[in-house]
């Protein structure tokens, strides 16, 4: 009896655990073998559609524009389309006849064309006479384009515009600076160079000074 008491707690516990092992056994019996837990599908949340705005579009279809070439119509209402090599050999031709009404076909064939039919333009135009033509030659010097602007510099060289020379001095671009100085020494304004090349120790201005006296022999 003593040694039943001495065991009396261990039974209780013992007691407890077989109750629970009873419950478990009672569920297995009682819940289906092909039971399986349902868990709620979680769908990824699908975008709205979109609905019509009442306010208007603020941006339309990106449209490509071109240049409308019209400048050959100036010669003959028969002109209608020529090809580039046209445009180019009448452009040339127009430089070698030299008077003020080729000289505004020429600007207009300026502002018209694009790339080297341009450059084209303003060669001839600096061959022509006319009160267009150095207003001309100072829009093409303030292109962005540098064959324009050498093109421009070229002309002004030829026709001894010594301000617009002068202002090409300090061009950005090596190879027009040394034209415009090239254009200053054939003036002979070397005045002009000395004060442009004055406190400047650029890349420019060293070239300057290196290739200009080879060009005066």
């Amino acid at each position: 009896m003593l040694a039943f008491e001495g065991f009396g707690e261990f039974a209780f516990a013992g007691i407890l655990l077989a109750v629970i092992g009873v419950g478990f056994l009672a569920l297995q019996y009682l819940i289906p073998h092909d039971y399986t837990l349902r868990l709620p599908a979680f769908r990824r949340a699908q975008p709205a559609a979109p609905t019509a705005s009442a306010e208007p579009e603020t941006t339309g279809p990106v449209i490509a524009t071109t240049r409308a070439i019209t400048w050959p119509s100036l010669i003959g209402a028969d002109v209608e389309v020529l090809s580039n090599d046209e445009r180019r050999r009448v452009l040339e031709g127009f430089g070698i006849v030299g008077d003020a009404w080729s000289a505004s076909v020429l600007a207009k064939a300026f502002d018209e064309e694009t790339d080297d039919l341009r450059v084209v333009a303003i060669e001839s135009l600096a061959n022509c006479e006319g009160p267009i033509v150095l207003p001309t030659l100072e829009r093409a010097y303030a292109s962005y384009a540098v064959p324009e602007r050498y093109a421009a510099i070229d002309g002004a060289s030829r026709r001894g515009d010594v301000a617009l020379l002068e202002r090409a001095l300090r061009d950005t671009d090596g190879t027009v600076a040394l034209a415009a100085a090239f254009g200053l020494q054939q003036a002979h304004r070397e005045d002009l160079i000395d004060r442009g090349l004055t406190d400047r120790d650029d890349a420019r201005a060293n070239e300057i000074r290196r290739v200009l006296p080879m060009l005066a022999g």
